[in-house]
């Protein structure tokens, strides 16, 4: 036993001595100084501005399905694709009829012309050519029409494949495959991912503290991950009692873990410009549900209080007067 402490004590003082001799390598920033904006936090709502129900103009069968619920798609996206095979057959029928009609054109047109050298020499009667003539017409216009036709199922065909009309998110899903679908029955509802929007509930005296076009910074509470909005404005009603208003934020880029109706905080101002310290965020210490940093007085590091007023990239907003 008294080897074993002996041993402890050793251990100890020899991690006393180390300790003295190798201190620990600590990373030292100084603080810097900006003109910022004081902000308050403020909890809103995310959701799509614009939401599509995607349907089709053509009946058919479902042959395709190329998205599920929650999946994102780009512009152009072929979302379902419908059975075209009747389609294809009507198609080619109208071909085949096209070819059969220029045949008669053809040969109809060579009896014309052999019709009008005869008409000049009085060997057949005005009738007979002018008959031959109006038929030839009646073939021509037959032939517009039939490729006015053919183009219609052609478009019909191209209708039958249903497109992402912008980059998004699919919401809604309405459709299965197999199923036989009419005209009109909306097969998806799809939010555009470029018209992601977060409303922010403020106070109307706040409104003079910043403008159209703005920068601000939001947090998804969920994730705790930070992005950035641009102030596009307010919805034109206020609460009649609370006297707040909608603060319409546009989300600037992508984030796939941000969904409708996810709540987010936002960092408004609520002041003019003010002088405010920097303190890199990897420097705070959170402890008993407060914030601190740690300081160099005279040689020595020192834990004190930090208020924090907000955060902006990397870096934490702050007018406490014990940071220097």
């Amino acid at each position: 036993m008294k080897r074993f402490t002996i041993l402890i004590a050793l251990m100890i003082l020899s991690t006393e001595l180390y300790a003295e001799t190798n201190p620990a390598k600590v990373l030292v920033s100084k603080i810097t100084e900006t003109i910022s904006l004081e902000t308050v936090p403020m909890q809103g709502i995310l959701y799509f501005d614009k939401v599509s129900g995607i349907s089709t103009e053509v009946d058919g069968l479902v042959n395709k399905i190329n998205f599920c619920k929650g999946g994102r798609v780009k512009k152009g996206d072929v979302l379902v694709e419908l059975n075209t095979e009747f389609i294809e057959k009507d198609m080619e029928l109208k071909r085949k009829e096209i070819q059969t009609l220029d045949i008669k054109i053809e040969h109809t047109s060579k009896d014309l012309e052999r019709y009008k050298n005869l008409f000049k020499k009085d060997a057949v009667s005005e009738t007979d050519y002018e008959d031959l003539l109006y038929k030839y017409k009646e073939f021509i216009k037959n032939r517009e029409s039939l490729f006015v036709s053919l183009e219609k199922i052609g478009l019909k065909k191209k209708k039958s494949i249903i497109r992402s009309p912008f980059d998004g998110v699919i919401l809604e899903k309405g459709v299965d495959l197999g199923a036989w679908i009419s005209s009109g029955r909306v097969l998806c509802e799809v939010g555009s991912t470029n018209d992601f929007f977060a409303n922010i509930p403020i106070n109307e005296s706040l409104l003079g503290y910043f403008k159209k076009g703005d920068s601000i910074e939001l947090l998804i509470n969920a994730y705790n991950e930070r992005m950035n909005g641009i102030v596009e404005g307010i919805l034109p009603i206020a609460d009649q009692k609370t006297k707040s208003v909608f603060l319409r934020v546009r989300i600037i880029g992508e984030n796939p873990a941000a969904a409708e109706n996810m709540t987010v905080t936002a960092y408004i101002p609520t002041s003019g410009e003010k002088k405010i310290k920097l303190v890199p965020r990897d420097a705070l210490v959170k402890t008993g549900g407060k914030t601190f940093v740690y300081t160099i007085a005279e040689n020595k590091s020192l834990l004190v209080p930090l208020e924090i007023l907000s955060f902006k990239g990397n870096y934490a907003y702050s007018q406490s007067s014990n940071v220097h």
